[in-house]
């Protein structure tokens, strides 16, 4: 049962027990049969134990003609909305082919000497789980500031592949990554919704943070990702 749903059930349940609270006004039955606790557990009781509250809510389900007999057909709709896997067409992964172009601009802002940025670029799914890190650009010698890519450093296994995607900081400048469409352990990904994140982060300077929904099925398209600070032109191309 989805969480829209459980909501849904508390909330009418409720408004079932507050209706019996004005039916046992008109009908004289005794206000404690239709008291309404603070909790589900203080109103609904298992069948059987005598919790007043779960008899009259019983007593007075058939009475309360605009209590609905079955939940609304809109908790089908989006049952399917909760945080999951990716949807997948078919199950079907992504054409050998497949690869997603990631491009972007670094223009460092200021005057004087600018240290390289660390710039971290990676996949997550639709869940926000580690799909695969694409690039990792860092000086070995100061990894502590890794921890400066917060998004980045808080997706689980970001660091699994550090050594196999990690490389030195670049200077000012357009860059271009590929990535294959595979996760990280080598496998094609299935078609469906993904995030692609473009991260920099420089000691004594400004922290940016590029997302963008992609959607990678069986079409190719582009798609501009907009800038922040002093990540610019970052976009996508996706070809099958």
């Amino acid at each position: 049962m989805s969480s829209f749903e459980s909501r849904y059930a508390a909330v009418s349940r409720r408004a079932l027990v507050k209706g019996a609270l004005a039916f046992g006004a008109l009908t004289g039955l005794p206000a404690t049969l239709a008291a309404c606790g603070s909790s589900d557990e203080d109103v609904f009781g298992e069948p059987g134990t005598g919790n007043p509250g779960t008899d009259a809510a019983t007593a007075n389900s058939t009475a309360n003609s605009t209590a609905p007999t079955t939940e609304p057909t809109v908790s089908d709709a989006t049952a399917g909305t909760t945080a999951g896997p990716p949807a997948t067409a078919g199950g079907a992964t992504l054409a050998d082919s497949a690869e997603l172009t990631i491009d972007f601009t670094f223009t460092p802002s200021g005057d004087g000497r600018v240290r390289n940025p660390y710039i971290a670029v990676w996949v997550e799914d639709a869940s926000g789980s580690l799909v695969r890190t694409i690039s990792l650009w860092y000086r070995a010698d100061e990894s502590k500031y890794l921890r400066e890519l917060s998004r980045w450093n808080s997706v689980d296994g970001s660091d699994a592949t550090l050594d196999t995607v990690s490389g030195a900081t670049k200077a000012a400048g357009s860059y271009s990554l590929v990535w294959d469409g595979t996760d990280t352990d080598g496998a094609r990904v299935a078609q469906g919704d993904y995030v692609v994140c473009i991260e920099a982060a420089r000691e004594h300077g400004p922290y940016e943070l590029v997302t963008a929904p992609i959607t990678l099925g069986g079409e190719s398209f582009e798609l501009d990702l907009g800038a922040d600070g002093e990540l610019t032109a970052a976009a996508v191309q996706f070809v099958v």
